[in-house]
């Protein structure tokens, strides 16, 4: 037995005497990956079902579709499993058996130390877990030596799984078949290896070699998984090999695919829904301190069918309603995101997102989803004002309300999952992780199985909701910058006040206005006087200044909705209601306030031209900005002439 096994009880004795025997809820974490999406799901019905049958037991899955395919996108799937504060859980399920990437699992090995708590690995072992299991390679030598000693077979080829990670099934399987090999006295030139990687695509690519170089058909191809094996079947069909009359093949896990293939496969049978359940069952006895027992075998099935041989044909009418209810599925599902993905596209900012996601349950076939966003995430469109490290989870999370009531939306601490009013309330919980490329939104919660599973749909809605993620923020970013461009285009920079292009796009309309709501408009031209002497005396910094102090006693004495431009250079122009007639004396009076006590080392003075209109005038606005620049001129000059 292994020491990592044995160390479960021995590591945190004080653990179990102090834990209560009486709670009113037990919360169980589980980890898992959505490596073959049809027996995650069973696994998934059988944890559902315990917490059906346990009311007082939550269960918190955390799931992602994290493969070990060597670049950042997949690996990032990952951070689900830092997700849960398994310090706030009673225990935890690990579906160790599915977690291939290496660093992946050392880091639920730390995690499970760092928390204490009691954990179960279901499939394999795993550092600080008690096991629950069917025995691997007992199975595959099951199968090996039934093709041989019930059909015969003395050649044998076999496709294993992938051999070069921490999981250990593909080594089990391997050493079931080579076991069975020898103990019936096939010679080791007589079995050939191959090494594949569990997919289709390699059961496909060992038929293309085998037609290619027009090989010898062995008796048997042995395969370590059913994926392998129909892909393998499939091809060498196509290529004119019939099956089992010119070879015998087998499979492992009896999925769907395998009880509809024609022929029906053979293959290995364990029941994950009830492996889990009992799973889920014995973890619970370990916390209650009722079962002191490390490891757990479960049973399996050999499934011997068509295609070794044997006549244990398939039910066509089960074979009838299983592809009607997929047709059904399908079109059901078709039409669901399609409706979702015009509702996701026309999402006009990240918050009508999130309640559009929470209002498409149905696509996902439960009753509420939970699309809870980073805050930093939330908040800005930019990423270069998110923190360093963007691949994690904030400590804080934005949601729609889950109540319905206001505010719209809440934010709540990343360590509790969900509000408090949803934990309380929901027992059986999935978590996904969204992420765009390599940085992370956040996650999204179901409160039930995803429907689309079944059919290896529910990470191409992951996908596309990531995807309507990055293009509504990229949307509101590009209209972002287009606003500040728009802004800076009709304003001028130093002192923010319209320019001529302002003028151009916004003055004649607030003139038009203005008439028609007051009757009256008064347009001022204004002049900072001496400006090249502030310039010349005191260095053009402060001449900025003075322009920008100048567009500040426009503001303050004009009316808050005024219209005020900088003309070019050293003018004004302000539009204002011609029932403001106060305006040229408190604009000067604001002027001689201003120089009492700005302690600046210049005096500002202006000069100005004042034209009024009234709507019966219809005077043109260029007509009145040329008269009052006219009269402000003349102010200037008679202040000229008064100096000399």
């Amino acid at each position: 037995m292994s020491t990592h096994i044995l160390s479960y009880l021995f590591t945190d004795f004080l653990r179990v005497l102090k834990m209560k025997t009486n709670k009113d809820l037990y919360r169980i974490a589980f980890l898992t990956v959505d490596w073959n999406y049809e027996l995650v799901e069973k696994t998934l019905h059988g944890l559902k079902q315990y917490t059906e049958d346990h009311p007082n037991v939550q269960i918190c899955v955390f799931d992602c579709f994290g493969k070990d395919l060597g670049n950042e996108k997949d690996r990032s799937e990952y951070a689900i499993f830092g997700l849960p504060d398994l310090e706030q859980f009673d225990g935890l399920l690990v579906q160790a058996n599915q977690i291939v990437l290496r660093q992946a699992r050392q880091n639920v090995e730390k995690a499970i130390t760092d928390a204490g708590i009691p954990a179960v690995s279901i499939g394999c072992e795993l550092a600080g877990c008690a096991m629950v299991y069917f025995d691997n390679e007992k199975a595959q030598y099951a199968m090996a030596e039934h093709m041989i000693r019930e059909h015969g077979a003395r050649r044998l080829v076999y496709l294993t799984g992938i051999m070069d990670n921490e999981c250990p099934e593909g080594h089990q399987r391997l050493d079931g078949f080579m076991a069975a090999c020898r103990d019936n006295r096939i010679p080791e030139e007589n079995v050939e290896v191959i090494r594949c990687t569990w997919r289709t695509a390699d059961g496909i690519n060992v038929g293309k070699m085998w037609l290619r170089e027009k090989y010898p058909l062995p008796d048997a191809f042995v395969c370590a998984n059913d994926e392998m094996a129909i892909g393998l079947m499939a091809t060498l069909q196509e290529g004119g090999v019939h099956i089992p009359g010119q070879v015998l093949i087998s499979g492992f896990d009896n999925l769907n695919s395998a009880e509809l293939s024609s022929p029906r496969l053979s293959t290995v049978h364990a029941d994950n829904c009830r492996m889990d359940y009992y799973a889920a069952d014995v973890l619970m006895k370990i916390i209650r301190g009722e079962e002191d027992r490390t490891v757990f075998p479960f049973s399996f099935e050999l499934i011997c069918s068509e295609s070794c041989g044997c006549h244990n044909t398939p039910r066509s009418s089960m074979i009838r309603d299983l592809y009607f209810q997929q047709t059904r599925f399908l079109q059901n599902f078709y039409i669901q995101q399609d409706q979702m993905a015009e509702d996701l596209f026309e999402a006009s900012d990240l918050q009508d997102l999130l309640l559009i996601i929470s209002r498409n349950n149905r696509i996902f076939g439960c009753d509420k989803i939970y699309p809870c966003v980073n805050q930093y995430y939330f908040n800005n469109y930019d990423k270069s004002l998110w923190p360093d490290k963007a691949k994690h989870f904030d400590t804080t999370m934005a949601l729609p309300n889950p109540d319905g009531n206001d505010p719209e939306f809440i934010l709540f601490p990343t360590s509790n999952l969900l509000p408090d009013s949803v934990m309380q309330r929901e027992h059986f919980l999935m978590f996904y992780p969204l992420h765009y490329s390599t940085y992370s939104i956040g996650y999204i919660a179901l409160n039930g199985i995803c429907t689309a599973a079944k059919l290896n749909l529910h990470e191409s809605i992951f996908n596309f909701l990531e995807i309507a993620f990055e293009n509504v923020r990229k949307k509101c970013l590009l209209q972002t910058l287009n606003d500040t461009l728009d802004d800076l285009y009709v304003h001028d920079a130093l002192t923010g006040l319209y320019n001529r292009f302002g003028l151009s796009r916004f003055g004649q309309q607030f003139y038009d206005n203005l008439l028609a709501a007051e009757g009256s408009v008064q347009i001022l031209f204004i002049d900072l006087d001496n400006m090249k002497s502030i310039n010349d005396k005191h260095g053009h910094e402060a001449g900025d200044q003075a322009l920008k102090e100048t567009a500040d006693l426009l503001r303050s004495a004009a009316s808050p909705d005024a219209f005020i431009m900088r003309y070019g250079g050293d003018e004004f122009i302000l539009i204002d209601t011609g029932r403001n007639e106060v305006l040229p004396e408190k604009l000067q009076a604001s002027v001689k306030e201003y120089n009492q006590s700005s302690g600046m080392p210049y005096h500002l003075g202006l000069s100005l031209g004042v034209i009024k209109s009234d709507a019966a005038e219809r005077r043109p606005i260029s007509d009145c900005i040329k008269a009052a620049d006219a009269l402000m001129y003349e102010i200037k000059e008679k202040k000229k002439t008064g100096r000399r």
